[in-house]
């Protein structure tokens, strides 16, 4: 999250070093800068989102993530829709990556995510959440490519969130989870649900080695996952 800040804005403006931010040894190097000891800063949240996964038996896969923010409160007479109001998005300050400039994209929050194995499609998913979308959406390919957990099984673990000075838990995380955090110099606050709708909730498709598929929506909220087939 701190390299986001840092570095992600419109690559058409801003050179982004996504070679040096994907290398192994720089991952190592920051994971050995936030062990043993609590990082964070705070971020504003945003919510008010749609996510939609589709992989058709063709193999067209689509992650669509449709925001209005929290809305501008402007409509166009006779078109029927709301405008977003993702202009605040823009850092205000001069000289930074995602200062406002004319015909620059600002950067949100919206993570729809594709996972390919060389050519094979592995996952797709996306989900609503605010600024919680991106550990979400990971937490939950985390699930899928690590750990091998089915699609159901991925959206529903128990999820954390950390990105201002106090990581949040579900009550479903062990309590020695919590402790040992706490003893790296983390302050943790063990929520009170089991499933929290404060965090994001991933909307997801798995294809394993033989092209089945299996989706599933975060219980955390409403949401579904429906296959369809057409009879020739």
């Amino acid at each position: 999250m701190a390299d986001r800040e840092l570095h992600v804005a419109d690559p058409r403006f801003v050179d982004i070093p996504t070679g040096a931010l994907t290398d192994k040894a720089y991952a190592a190097t920051a994971r050995a800068v936030v062990a043993g000891r609590a990082q964070g800063a705070p971020l504003a949240d945003r919510a008010d989102t749609t996510q939609v996964c589709v992989v058709d038996d063709g193999g067209n896969a689509v992650s669509l993530t449709h925001t209005l923010g929290s809305s501008s409160g402007v409509v166009t007479p006779g078109l029927g829709f709301g405008y977003n109001d993702y202009m605040n998005c823009f850092d205000p300050r001069p000289g930074r990556p995602n200062s406002l400039r004319p015909g620059k994209t600002r950067v949100t929050m919206m993570t729809p995510t594709m996972v390919f194995d060389g050519q094979r499609l592995r996952a797709v998913a996306g989900a609503p959440g605010g600024t919680k979308i991106v550990t979400g959406v990971l937490q939950v390919l985390v699930n899928v490519l690590d750990h091998d957990m089915s699609a159901v099984e991925a959206v529903s673990a128990p999820r954390v969130d950390f990105q201002g000075e106090v990581v949040q838990a579900e009550a479903r995380v062990p309590r020695s989870v919590v402790e040992g955090l706490g003893r790296l110099g983390y302050r943790v606050n063990r929520r009170t649900l089991n499933y929290d709708s404060y965090f994001s909730r991933p909307q997801l498709i798995v294809a394993d080695r033989d092209g089945f598929l299996s989706g599933a929506s975060d219980p955390r909220k409403d949401g579904g996952a429906a296959f369809d087939t057409e009879t020739k």
